[in-house]
C-alpha cells in the first residue's frame, strides 16, 4: 500500500471532515492509503519523508515550497498556492493572460464618483474580508480592518457569479451562484444559491489559458457575472470547496480527482 498525505488547518479539517473521508476511501480503492495531517499539530516535513504525494489543502504556501525543496511532489505546487492567495497576483495572471477581468481604482485617484466600491483583503477567502463602501467614510472604516486590500469598483451583477473547477486541465463543471437576499457577496456557504452554467467557446479558452499558465493539479476559478456572455475574472482559490459540486454534478468528485493525481 503506497502513502500519501493531506494537510489540512485545524479548523479547516474541522468543516471538511466528510470530504476527507470520502478521499481515503477511494484513495484505499487505488491501494494509496491517505493520511491526514493538521498544520498546527504535527511536523509536516518529518512526517512526510515517505510521501508519494502531499495533497496541501492550507494555505501555507512557505511550508509547500519547503517540501518541495526536499524533492517532494506537493499537490498544488507552491506557486499556485501562492498566487491563488493573493487576489492582486491571481488578477495580474490574468491580465497577462488576455483574460478579461475586474478592474482595479487606484487608492490615489480615489474621488466621490468613484463610489460604490468593493473593498477587500489579497488574503481573503470564502467571502470574508470583503466590504461594499458607499461613501469615503465608509471606505475608511473598511480599510482598517485590512493589512492588504484592493479596490475595485462595485458592479451590478444582482449578486451572482461563476465558479469553475478544474482538475489538471479538464474543466469537470461550472456553477453560477447567486447571492442571498440583501447580500452583494454570491458565496453559497453564506446562504445563496446555485445553478448549473453552460461556459461559451471564449470563456472555456479562459480558464484553459489560467490552467496552463500555472500548472495547477485542483483549482476553482471565479468570475463576475455580467451577462452569460460576459463573464470577469475576479479570482482564483486553492484550496478550492466542493460544496455547490457536489449539489448539482453526479460524477464522483473524489474518484476524478484520484484519476488524476495517480496518471
Amino acid at each position: 500500500m503506497k502513502q500519501a498525505y493531506l494537510l489540512y488547518s485545524e479548523s479547516d479539517a474541522a468543516k471538511n471532515q466528510s470530504f476527507i473521508e470520502h478521499l481515503q476511501q477511494t484513495g484505499l480503492q487505488h491501494d494509496v492509503t491517505l493520511t491526514l495531517l493538521i498544520e498546527e499539530q504535527h511536523d509536516i516535513i518529518k512526517a512526510t519523508k515517505d510521501a508519494l504525494f502531499i495533497w496541501n489543502r492550507t494555505r501555507n504556501a512557505e511550508l509547500a515550497k519547503q517540501l518541495e525543496q526536499l524533492g517532494r511532489r506537493v499537490v498544488n505546487r507552491s506557486e499556485v498556492n501562492h498566487i491563488a492567495n493573493d487576489k492582486l497576483r491571481a488578477m495580474q495572471l490574468a491580465i497577462l493572460q488576455g483574460i478579461p477581468t475586474v478592474p482595479r481604482v487606484l487608492e490615489q485617484r480615489l474621488t466621490a464618483d468613484d463610489f460604490p466600491i468593493i473593498v477587500k483583503s489579497t488574503g481573503g477567502h470564502g467571502g470574508n474580508e470583503v466590504f461594499k463602501c458607499d461613501t469615503l467614510e465608509q471606505f475608511k472604516t473598511a480599510k482598517e480592518k485590512l493589512t492588504t486590500y484592493l479596490i475595485e469598483p462595485y458592479i451590478e451583477t444582482n449578486a451572482s457569479d461563476v465558479r469553475v473547477w478544474m482538475i489538471g486541465e479538464d474543466i469537470i463543471g461550472a456553477v453560477k451562484r447567486i447571492g442571498a437576499p440583501g447580500d452583494f457577496r454570491s458565496n453559497y456557504t453564506l446562504g445563496g444559491s446555485i445553478e448549473k452554467f453552460d461556459l461559451t467557446a471564449e470563456q472555456r479558452t479562459y480558464v484553459q489559458r489560467i490552467q496552463k499558465a500555472i500548472k495547477s493539479d485542483y483549482i476553482g476559478i471565479d468570475f463576475l457575472h455580467v451577462t452569460h456572455d460576459q463573464l470577469l475574472f475576479n479570482e482564483m482559490e486553492d484550496p478550492v470547496g466542493a460544496r455547490s459540486y457536489y449539489e448539482l454534478f453526479d460524477k464522483d468528485l473524489t474518484e476524478l480527482l484520484w484519476q488524476h493525481l495517480l496518471k
